[in-house]
């Protein structure tokens, strides 16, 4: 049983952007740098560059079977063209094991290939051991 005081699921901080600390909850990941590594992907490719698109299919992954979820909150990221901008978006299908499809907030890149796509949430504080 937990102390009344005792905040379970994260740890309150202060919210500079919004002035306040109501509702804001720092969570903690720990883990080694091989499992804080396995959180993102890198060298994602698309078979078009998109344009407003609300929907991205990556594909040529190494893996993303046990890495990506349906449901999943990701950040897509364009390391080339004319989008490097870390967006957020949301996992869709994880059709093959080389392969997952987010939802996106209309995005727009002049290029298909030199996608990363990770897990690495921004209210998340990680401590890597050995």
């Amino acid at each position: 049983m937990s102390n009344l005081t005792q905040i379970l699921g994260g740890q309150p901080y202060y919210d500079a952007t919004a002035g306040n600390s109501n509702n804001n909850l720092l969570d903690f990941w720990k883990g080694t740098q091989a499992q804080y590594d396995d959180l993102k992907r890198v060298n994602a490719a698309l078979a078009t560059a998109p344009t407003a698109a609300t929907s991205l299919a990556f594909t040529s992954f190494a893996t993303a079977a046990g890495v990506f979820n349906v449901g999943d909150s990701v950040y897509v990221t364009g390391t080339t063209g004319s989008n490097t901008t870390r967006t957020a978006a949301t996992v869709t299908a994880v059709p093959l094991a080389t392969s997952v499809t987010v939802s996106i907030a209309a995005y727009t890149s002049t290029a298909t290939t030199g996608y990363t796509i990770d897990k690495y949430m921004p209210e998340t504080v990680y401590l890597i051991t050995a």
